[in-house]
């Protein structure tokens, strides 16, 4: 089983505290403790942030093969925790707005089967990252590419939305980013998923609810998984570790419920955490199956 992500890694950083982070770095960093072999498409700078992130993924098992090293400084995200939810304020330029792919690494992508290929909608703020997202898109070979709409202050719009829904096989939102992407997309809210499936050939849209769980439209059939949350310490990173355990699910043989249940526990688990990838203990391991 194997994984490729792309886009953005940067360093989460909460006052006196620095956390690697990254959407496709986080689904990547539960994909690997849930078995699977990972590789992201991305750029650091070659200062200590940089550095830092090179050994991190080193001792996640991520492969760091095609991350360019670029002259503009590593990702970081100033966080702001309010109620337990994060604010982000990102530097810009960084190293993820410059990703580049050299011609046999994208032959290499070209030839390897994936399980998954996951992408968002940050990194291609950038005209740089957004073309060599595109050329993956021509020649990614993969069971499911999943966009995850992860909307973040203005850094989307149509145009870039669009690109990801035409190519996905599976959508992931949230159920704060279902009114910004209906309006953008001009159709209601409650529309929206049947618009997406219809207008665009996606498989599945996921829409994830915080506390009250989440929901799967695939075809004509709906599917609901609640959530086992009791509080929540830190919700940074939750959707993502969503992604991973649904992905892994499905790609091992799951059906949807079952995947989106797994799903659900996994994200439950790591927002009663501090952290977007806590290590996972027996009683975790035991629920997912593993």
């Amino acid at each position: 089983m194997k994984a490729l992500a792309f886009g953005e890694m940067l360093w989460d950083v909460y006052g006196s505290e620095r956390t690697l982070g990254g959407a496709p770095l986080n689904v990547l960093g539960h994909l690997s403790l849930l078995g699977c072999g990972c590789s992201i498409v991305s750029a650091v700078g070659g200062d200590e942030l940089g550095r830092m992130t090179l050994e991190a993924l080193d001792g996640m098992g991520i492969s760091r093969r095609y991350v360019r090293l670029s002259p503009y400084p590593t990702g970081r995200a100033d966080v702001t925790l309010i109620d337990g939810h994060p604010s982000y304020t990102f530097n810009d330029p960084a190293a993820w707005d410059d990703i580049i792919l050299e011609e046999e690494d994208l032959d290499s992508i070209a030839s390897t089967r994936y399980s998954s290929f996951i992408f968002g909608t940050l990194a291609s703020r950038g005209s740089v990252s957004g073309s060599t997202l595109s050329s993956i898109l021509e020649v990614i070979n993969a069971d499911e590419i999943f966009f995850d709409a992860n909307l973040r202050q203005r850094f989307y719009s149509r145009e870039i939305l669009e690109k990801g829904f035409s190519h996905a096989s599976t959508v992931k939102m949230s159920d704060e980013e279902t009114r910004p992407i209906s309006e953008l997309m001009g159709v209601t809210e409650a529309d929206l998923p049947r618009f997406l499936l219809d207008r665009y050939g996606i498989r599945r849209v996921i829409v994830t609810l915080g506390s009250r769980g989440s929901v799967c439209f695939e075809g004509d059939r709906v599917h609901h998984a609640g959530s086992a949350v009791a509080a929540a310490i830190d919700t940074v990173g939750a959707g993502d570790s969503f992604s991973a355990a649904f992905l892994f699910s499905i790609a091992s043989g799951s059906d949807v419920d079952t995947a989106m249940n797994r799903a659900s526990v996994l994200a439950s688990y790591v927002v009663s955490h501090r952290g977007a990838i806590p290590p996972y203990d027996d009683a975790l391991r035991e629920s997912l199956g593993l």
